[in-house]
């Protein structure tokens, strides 16, 4: 931060102005103890004025009847978890324009070196810069698409997760089918993985073209990742709902897909995993984009899996019986 005054509107810059092994300063600890003390009068004081179980606000009357928006599992569960979808959609574009802004640093390892510059010339220094860029966005892409899973998984376990809770029970006793709740739900976590993985690209591409100005890569080519790694992701959602539909008591085990995705190609090279090791997931068998061009065979290939194992775990959800707590 440019302006170091700034820091002294939030409590973490005040551990700046500490300047441990510097001057100790102490006087910011007194500071952030006046602080507590304060804050916790109020908080002590808005506790015991309150009715138990009561908020300070008075709460406002409720709809007489229910908005046209749940009448249905899909809209239904989308309000349960509307909160949680826009904190990952946010949180994804905020974290992949926080590794985004390092764009244009990481591209000029080349363009720091003068002596390269004049050898191979400026035109070559610039694409080898853009092919920095290009990689380390692929490792990127890895952190994005595994993150990207989490909301997803989450979602699509509602299913069994929900009903061993009792709270299909209404669902379940009204004319709303096995094949309507289960298609909604997984449409809707398929929906918001795919999305959450989108924000965090677009968040990455945003903040890199700031950074990097006019040697800005374009965004289509941060796009390869996005179509790449997808079907990857749906992939993963099939093989949860396989789970969901026929090994219901064991569908955290389909957590493993995206620890292990993760393990392997973000850290396999560190470790010097071999060929088939990364292939054990089907984040690894996505090409090395955004480097290169998407293997849209590949990739037709994986949809048409994951859509065949969600179909699959329709059939075992559709004979089995209702989970019970």
């Amino acid at each position: 931060m440019q302006n170091p005054d700034l820091t002294w509107w939030t409590i973490y810059g005040w551990i700046e102005k500490l300047d441990i092994y510097g001057s100790n300063n102490w006087w910011p600890l007194l500071l952030m103890l006046a602080v507590a003390v304060v804050t916790g009068g109020i908080a002590l004081t808005l506790v015991t004025t309150r009715d138990l179980g009561a908020g300070l606000l008075p709460q406002r009357d409720g709809r007489r009847y229910a908005s046209r928006w749940l009448r249905g599992p899909l809209s239904l569960v989308a309000r349960l978890d509307r909160t949680s979808i826009i904190i990952w959609l946010v949180g994804m574009f905020i974290l992949g324009a926080t590794y985004g802004s390092i764009f244009g640093t990481a591209g000029d390892l080349m363009s720091s070196n003068p002596t390269m510059a004049k050898l191979i010339g400026t035109t070559a220094v610039r694409a080898a810069n853009r092919t920095i860029v290009l990689q380390f966005a692929n490792k990127l892409a890895i952190i994005f698409v595994v993150l990207a899973t989490v909301p997803g998984l989450i979602t699509l376990m509602r299913i069994n997760r929900d009903e061993a809770k009792g709270y299909w029970e209404q669902l379940h006793a009204r004319s709303v089918s096995r094949f309507r709740l289960y298609y909604s739900i997984t449409a809707l976590a398929t929906v918001v993985a795919v999305l959450a993985y989108l924000m965090g690209i677009l968040g990455m591409y945003a903040a890199g073209a700031a950074s990097m100005g006019k040697d800005a890569v374009a965004l289509s080519r941060f796009m390869r990742a996005f179509w790449g790694f997808t079907p990857a992701l749906i992939v993963t959602m099939g093989i949860t709902a396989a789970f969901i539909g026929w090994l219901p008591r064991w569908q955290n085990l389909a957590w493993l897909v995206p620890a292990y995705g993760f393990f392997s190609l973000y850290l396999g090279s560190l470790l010097d995993f071999p060929d088939w090791a990364t292939a054990l997931t089907p984040y690894g068998w996505v090409n090395n984009v955004p480097l290169h061009a998407v293997e849209w065979s590949t990739a037709g290939m994986m949809i048409a899996l994951g859509v065949t194992l969600i179909i699959g775990g329709f059939g075992g959800y559709a004979h089995r019986d209702l989970l019970e707590n």
